[in-house]
């Protein structure tokens, strides 16, 4: 039927029913919607169908100060030749600490919250015993010092008040100890054990985060902390079979774990080329040091990234799970985007601040650390 143009076409009001009928129900195929909507939690609670991250770097290019080892043996960089070249750790001393403080967080991990169960009061005191071992993971978590903030005047360990005092460089004494130990105490009586195994995951996190930095810095007089800071990210092992932090970040972001693991045989260069006791190429250090925390950063806001996801498919325990967490590590962040872009550091930490789970805007959150840590 044709119309001339500008006169609206006349169609008789059973034809303009029909029509208004089709289109609110989509069409003649559409199906009905269903009465019972497919359930996003299991019994637990938790996610049916996690939500997935897919890494996209294309756009990172690495600073052209960085130790690139993974580029025809760093031969397109602007770093020397060195120990590093073939793209393996190689280590200063055989025998490393550090991995077995890291298989404890693993053993840790098994027992509280990579169980496809709630964890009993039994485990949480076996994993207690595994945190307590004498110089094991808790020891080294009592004294932890954070590099990003000025020394204190005396060591964290020192004295009771010298966390008190200086709490964000002391941040082990001074704020990880009392959440773990608070969190084991509360789990082993048997209380929201979901939430309890999710705080010390959090802090234990928080802890392998600023581990490996503190010990390029110590590296500078000792240098077996080298090989500890390589141990506290990847467990001690090589690229492709991550453990601890660094399975982490390498099941959520496989490029930003590779540029981390560059980045601690950028540390293992950098000491192979100033042998001396104490280290004089303070420069070359802090480079590899900040090629280091710039990918362990980005690491770290994937990591946080997933779990705001998963606030929205979960319920329950598994829900407020997720939610202490965030509580615990969004603050880690805050330092770093702040110092990136206010604005949008204050729209990251308000999200933790609201009183309830439910009333977080996770677009909003996502949107922030997408923004703030975009590359490794």
């Amino acid at each position: 039927m044709k119309t001339p143009r500008g006169k609206p076409l006349s169609l008789p009001l059973s034809a303009l029913t029909l029509a208004a009928a089709l289109l609110a129900c989509g069409g003649e195929d559409a199906p009905p919607p269903p009465e019972n909507p497919a359930p996003i939690t299991d019994e637990q609670g938790e996610c049916i169908e996690k939500p997935t991250f897919t890494e996209n770097v294309s756009t990172c290019a690495p600073l052209s100060t960085d130790y690139q080892p993974r580029g025809a043996g760093s031969s397109q960089d602007t770093w020397a030749a060195c120990i590093s070249d073939d793209n393996t750790y190689h280590r200063l001393y055989p025998s490393i600490s550090t991995i077995g403080r890291v298989a404890a967080f693993e053993a840790i991990a098994d027992a509280l919250w990579r169980k496809t169960k709630v964890p009993t009061v039994e485990d949480f005191t076996q994993a207690r015993l595994r945190y307590t071992e004498s110089e094991g993971l808790g020891s080294r978590v009592e004294r932890r010092e954070d590099v990003h903030y000025p020394s204190a005047p005396a060591a964290c360990n020192s004295s009771a008040s010298i966390p008190t005092e200086h709490p964000e460089r002391c941040v082990g004494p001074a704020k990880l100890r009392p959440l773990v130990n608070e969190a084991f105490a509360s789990g082993m009586r048997g209380e929201t054990p979901g939430v309890n195994a999710a705080r010390i995951e959090a802090a234990l996190l928080w802890f392998l985060y600023v581990s490996p930095l503190s010990e390029v810095t110590s590296c500078t007089t000792k240098d077996a902390d080298c090989d500890s800071a390589w141990a506290y990210y990847t467990g001690g092992t090589t690229r492709n079979e991550p453990v601890g932090l660094a399975r982490y970040v390498s099941d959520l972001a496989p490029e930003t774990h590779a540029r981390a693991y560059d980045a601690t045989l950028a540390v293992r260069c950098w000491r192979d080329l100033d042998r001396a006791v104490p280290a004089t190429n303070l420069a070359l250090r802090d480079q590899a040091r900040a090629q280091l925390d710039t990918a362990l950063l980005r690491g770290m806001a994937v990591i946080v990234r997933q779990r705001f996801q998963e606030l929205a498919c979960t319920s329950g325990e598994a829900k407020a799970a997720r939610w202490a967490f965030l509580q615990v590590l969004v603050p880690l962040m805050d330092r770093e985007a702040r110092a990136r872009n206010p604005t949008l550091a204050d729209a990251l930490v308000n999200q933790v601040g609201k009183a309830r789970p439910d009333d977080v805007d996770v677009p909003a959150a996502l949107s922030a650390l997408d923004t703030l840590f975009a590359c490794p």
